[in-house]
């Protein structure tokens, strides 16, 4: 602001307006007594670190819009949005700010809680005025006789408690729910009691020897076979283990496929019934009534080929027929090329299902000769190549259920036939 102009006597008269005679006559007595002379002008002070303005700037406006947003309110908080599926900035944001919240007890009077509050309030006036006239009526009926005022007083008892008895029962506030009360108790402490158990002292010796180098080397070295036999204990077990659990599995595996494999098997025959039903009925009911003309000739008919893959280089050795199962038969393969010894495969055959062997066993030198057991159909008997005699068990498919190897000295060259006899005396097979 620019420095102000101290105002002397007169040009205060100008600047001031004249508010009424007695102020004029102050002022004029004033200035006739020589005030101005020895009054001390005032003077403004500046401070130092004022800002100098020009008029445009003095009188230039400056406007501030108050608004009711929160400045303490985020302005930045990120939800998820499942219709989009990303998250997204909140557009408008809360700005009410609660200072103080106070629930009031004032009801609206059309309202049923003020309708009920003000009926209950009613009834208890009337029932007061009544009992108060009940108490007046007997007053003055003792003043005035016995008799009248008795019977008065009872009639206007019994209109009052009739009246009395139509009030509604009186609606009771609930009980302050803050209002709590504490209880505590105490139970019985259990006595306590003290067991004490002395247990025997562990036995002691007294154990006294020289020690030298060698002593000490030995023990040692003792000690470190020890540490090698474990060692070579855990390998053996761990691969005992590794075994154990690959049984395991396979056993689980083949438990799985055992329990649709007799349906299997009736389907897969089924369905092979079903495609060689005219060779089937061939083999039961044809009858080539030439034979009839020819002397100790007849003619074949081809009925069925059995073939296995793994068997398509082996030579057929053997064949026997089961004694019991008249559509079983068992096939022996092996070579004649005796320069050149192979592998060996036993096959059980069903007219019931020609495309695939029943059973197969897989022998390390090729089967010369096959015989079934009479008595026993499930054993079969098998000469090998090398010298070895071997019984199979057809229930157990597999390897040999008995193998006599040329090891022992028995037999050395091959078995060109084997043949069950009877059992001994003690019912051995033989």
């Amino acid at each position: 602001m620019p420095p102000s102009k101290t105002l002397g006597g007169p040009a205060r008269r100008a600047l001031a307006p004249s508010r009424g005679g007695r102020e004029d006559d102050l002022a004029s007595s004033r200035d006739n007594d020589g005030y101005d002379d020895w009054m001390t002008p005032k003077a403004l002070l500046k401070p130092d670190d004022q800002l100098e303005l020009t008029e445009v700037e003095l009188k230039e406006e400056f406007t501030r819009v108050l608004t009711a947003n929160n400045p303490h309110a985020p302005e930045n908080i990120v939800r998820y949005s499942f219709k989009d599926g990303c998250f997204k900035q909140i557009p408008h944001v809360d700005q009410l700010a609660v200072h103080l919240q106070m629930d009031s007890n004032l009801l609206h009077r059309d309202s049923d809680e003020a309708r009920r509050q003000m009926a209950t309030e009613s009834m208890a006036e009337l029932s007061d005025k009544a009992l108060s006239q009940i108490s007046s009526a007997i007053a003055e009926g003792k003043e005035e006789g016995e008799e009248g005022a008795a019977t008065d007083g009872e009639e206007q008892h019994a209109e009052v408690k009739k009246s009395v008895t139509l009030r509604p029962k009186v609606v009771t506030k609930p009980a302050n729910q803050f209002n709590f009360s504490e209880r505590a108790s105490q139970t019985f402490n259990n006595p306590y009691r003290e067991r004490g158990i002395q247990t025997e002292p562990p036995p002691r010796a007294n154990f006294t020897s020289n020690v030298n180098q060698w002593e000490i080397y030995d023990a040692y070295m003792a000690d470190l076979a020890k540490q090698e036999k474990a060692k070579e204990k855990k390998a053996t077990t761990k691969k005992e283990d590794d075994k154990k659990r690959k049984m395991l599995q396979i056993d689980s595996t083949t438990d799985d496929i055992t329990r649709v494999n007799e349906a299997a098997k009736i389907m897969e025959r089924m369905i092979n019934q079903n495609t060689f039903d005219e060779i089937s009925q061939d083999y039961k009911f044809w009858d080539d009534t030439s034979d009839e003309y020819r002397d100790q000739e007849g003619s074949l008919l081809p009925l069925w080929r059995f073939c296995y893959e793994p068997a398509k280089r082996l030579a057929v050795t053997s064949l026997s027929w089961s004694k019991h199962y008249y559509d079983l038969f068992a096939t022996g393969h092996g070579s004649y090329d005796y320069l050149k010894p192979t592998r060996g495969l036993v096959l059980c055959y069903s007219l019931k299902n020609p495309s695939f062997p029943e059973y197969v066993f897989e022998t390390e030198s090729g089967v010369m000769c096959l015989n079934f057991h009479k008595d026993y159909p499930y054993l079969l008997c098998a000469g090998f190549y090398d010298g070895s005699v071997g019984v199979f068990n057809v229930l157990r498919p597999g390897s040999a259920q008995y193998m006599c190897t040329a090891k022992g000295g028995k037999h050395t060259e091959p078995v060109w036939q084997v043949r069950w006899q009877q059992d001994d005396i003690d019912n051995n097979l033989n």
